[in-house]
């Protein structure tokens, strides 16, 4: 019959409850890594962006379009034309997160939010992957009572 001392026993039972949290971790977030992005049920101006921004994900174009000005989805000569206007060519992937990194209220009608999208590529022969970001500002403004987005920005 095995004997083990209190050393022993001490880490089998640290290992033992390492697995289980390690087995309701990915029982809980059902190994999504980053997580699946929410819409805000705010009326702020950093909730337009990210909520413009969950829109594009789920490519519900049209849910998108209602956190952008008037001026925005406008067609232009100088800009592309809205996302899924001509059947939708948002890029596949969902390797995307929106981090809010500032938001600075110019009046109370206007507010600049400092976004950071973070892009992943997963690569690599043991599953390592890439990680870049691109960091944007983006005028937001009140039109119709509600908080919207005045820069034509896609976060592509």
């Amino acid at each position: 019959m095995l004997k083990f001392d209190k050393f022993t026993l001490g880490v089998i039972a640290v290992v033992a409850l390492v697995l289980v949290g390690a087995v309701i971790t990915v029982n809980v977030t059902g190994t999504k890594g980053w997580g699946q992005p929410t819409y805000l049920d705010e009326d702020t101006p950093e909730a337009a962006v990210l909520n413009a921004f969950v829109a594009f994900l789920q490519r519900d174009y049209a849910k998108a379009r209602q956190y952008y000005t008037s001026d925005v989805l406008e067609p232009s000569d100088n800009r592309p034309s809205f996302p899924g206007e001509f059947g939708g060519y948002y890029p596949e992937d969902s390797n995307r997160r929106l981090r809010i990194v500032d938001v600075e209220k110019t009046s109370d009608d206007e507010a600049l939010v400092t976004i950071s999208i973070d892009f992943y590529s997963p690569n690599g022969p043991f599953g390592g992957g890439t990680t870049w970001s691109s960091q944007r500002v983006l005028k937001v403004v009140r039109e119709n009572g509600a908080w919207k987005i005045a820069t034509p920005e896609f976060f592509y």
